[in-house]
């Protein structure tokens, strides 16, 4: 580091004897290299900054002979300015400038000892939190920044961060395009650039689409209909931006305003009946800071997907409830599903498809057995008969069937009904439907057929027990069965299907499936769509965020530290 003092000194015409120079060194050193200057320091600095990673900063600055990187001459280079404001800006991306030391770059350079060009303790104090400020930065935009176990989730399957050497390493090769590197450590998809410019809307105030809901906060008692007489509808009126009626009852929810309200919910990714519903009632209270919690938490999420995506995969969106197969960047359909309920919620991890089964039979599990079956034989110690599910003690070669009307289900206990293995066969009872997509994962989470299709009319569809359920399974198993040996689309589907006969065909190419749970997505229009959070888990996400760096609620700051440098 003392090649980093020595060449700032030079770049400054500031002169020292060794002596000051090996004293310095050893202080900032011992420092953590830059703890601002007490005589200059904010009142809002930290008392302790310590170098990030000191010894990866350390080892960038040798492998440059100790040039300076962000500065040239008294100024900032054309990459520190870059490197400046993207971390003034950092907040766009749903980040804490401060995090970034934004707050102590700020000062050094709105201080008049910058305007008049900076000196070698200044110079040095500004490398180096820009520097430490980069790592952080670059680290932050590349992947989870959260502890994944604190989420219920395996962090095997999400991007991690790259590391400070990583990082450092980017800028040892004659860079020129700063803000392309920037740009590249971040997600590059659609929805995430959208969301950043919808916080940059929100925070500066260029959009008040919601500055409504600041005002009016509504409650929801009962739904309200179409014709119905309601104390909030003038509140609602305002809300939507609708002028109160000519003629009539002012508390009438008329034709006008229905046709208002179901503009509303096509917006929001509701369904457009007309009908204030307890979602709708949410979707009017959003106000902005609700908006701005809700990108930030998504924006994490959307940086555990790394850019770099296999040519086919299915994605299914837990909270939209719906699914995705894309091949080679475009969508080639989509598709409603049903998610788990959340008392029995879908698991969000990344896995692959490994081949198909067709009618198949379905084990039950042990929750289901427990919680759904056993009070139903309780009723009726014919229901399994019924259903067509076979009832076994033991498992393979020992198993043995056995007889549910012979078992009285009032007297069991809860560990002898858990030794019992029941298998519903292939048939119009199975609620696997005709078709299983298999796919490895610790949850015993997979996508499947059901026997009973009306649940997809209705539009709120967490309704599993933890599986995806797919309204038109064949067209998945067409994609993930696309490129095996010997298999003929839509001709062999067809042939295995009439059998009534479980058979299982090897996937050749191994599909990734994303069980993903994104509240906020994009519309047909490209517009945001704010979702509802199923699970509860954008709160549980958002109290992990604010441990990391106190996340800061309002944007008071960041017009000062944004503009501080021009």
């Amino acid at each position: 580091m003392s090649l980093l003092i020595s060449k700032l000194r030079g770049l400054v015409s500031y002169k020292k004897n060794r002596h000051e120079l090996v004293a310095h060194a050893l202080v900032v050193a011992l420092l953590g290299l830059f703890l601002l200057n007490p005589a200059i320091s904010p009142a809002y600095a930290r008392e302790q900054r310590p170098l990030y990673n000191q010894n990866a900063i350390n080892t960038y600055y040798m492998q440059r002979g100790g040039e300076p990187f962000w500065i040239t001459g008294k100024k900032l280079n054309p990459a520190g300015k870059v490197l400046w404001r993207a971390l003034s800006q950092s907040w766009e991306h749903g980040l804490n400038p401060d995090t970034y030391y934004a707050n102590e770059i700020a000062f050094i350079l709105s201080h008049p000892a910058y305007q008049k060009g900076l000196n070698p303790d200044l110079a040095l104090k500004l490398e180096l939190l820009l520097t430490s400020g980069y790592v952080l930065y670059a680290r932050d935009l590349s992947g989870m920044r959260v502890e994944a176990d604190h989420l219920g989730l395996d962090a095997r399957d999400w991007k991690q961060r790259v590391s400070a050497y990583e990082v450092l390493s980017l800028l040892l090769h004659n860079l020129e395009n700063m803000d392309e590197l920037l740009k590249k450590l971040g997600p590059q998809t659609a929805t995430y650039q959208r969301l950043k410019r919808e916080m940059h809307n929100i925070v500066t105030g260029k959009k008040d689409a919601s500055s409504k809901a600041d005002t009016f906060q509504l409650e929801y008692t009962k739904a309200i209909h179409p014709g119905r007489v309601h104390g909030d509808i003038p509140e609602i009126r305002a809300i939507l931006g609708e002028k109160e009626p000519n003629e009539g009852d002012c508390y009438t929810y008329d034709t006008e305003l229905v046709e208002a309200v179901k503009k509303f919910q096509r917006a929001n990714g509701l369904s457009a009946d007309g009908v204030i519903g307890k979602r709708t009632i949410a979707a009017f209270n959003r106000n902005n800071g609700d908006k701005r919690l809700q990108i930030i938490v998504n924006m994490e999420r959307l940086r555990w997907i790394s850019n770099e995506k296999p040519e086919r995969f299915i994605i299914v969106n837990i909270p939209s409830e719906r699914l995705w197969a894309v091949d080679n960047g475009k969508v080639l359909f989509t598709m409603p599903v049903v998610v788990g309920s959340p008392e029995r919620p879908t698991i969000s991890f990344v896995t692959k498809i490994h081949g198909v089964r067709f009618n198949p039979t379905w084990t039950i599990p042990e929750t289901i057995k427990k919680k759904d079956i056993w009070p139903l034989l309780r009723k009726d110690p014919n229901y399994l008969s019924d259903k067509g599910i076979e009832l076994y003690s033991g498992y393979g070669t020992d198993a043995m069937t056995l007889d549910p009307s012979a078992i009285d289900w009032q007297e069991i206990s809860e560990s002898e009904l858990l030794a019992f293995n029941m298998v519903q066969i292939p048939g119009s009872h199975n609620p696997l439907g005709r078709i299983r997509i298999l796919m490895l994962n610790t949850h015993n989470i997979y996508l499947h057929d059901t026997n009973d299709k009306s649940v997809f009319s209705s539009y709120e569809r967490a309704v599993s027990s933890g599986c995806v359920l797919m309204s038109e399974p064949e067209k998945v198993a067409l994609f993930a069965l696309e490129k095996s040996p010997d298999w003929k689309g839509q001709e062999s589907l067809e042939a295995i299907l009439k059998t009534n006969q479980t058979k299982d065909i090897y996937a050749y190419d191994r599909v990734t499936v994303y069980l993903l749970y994104y509240t906020l997505w994009l519309g047909p229009k490209r517009q945001i769509i704010y979702g509802s959070d199923i699970y509860g888990k954008d709160a549980l996400l958002w109290e992990e965020l604010k441990k990391l760096d106190g996340i800061p609620q309002t944007g008071d700051n960041i017009s000062r530290l944004s503009t501080s440098l021009e």
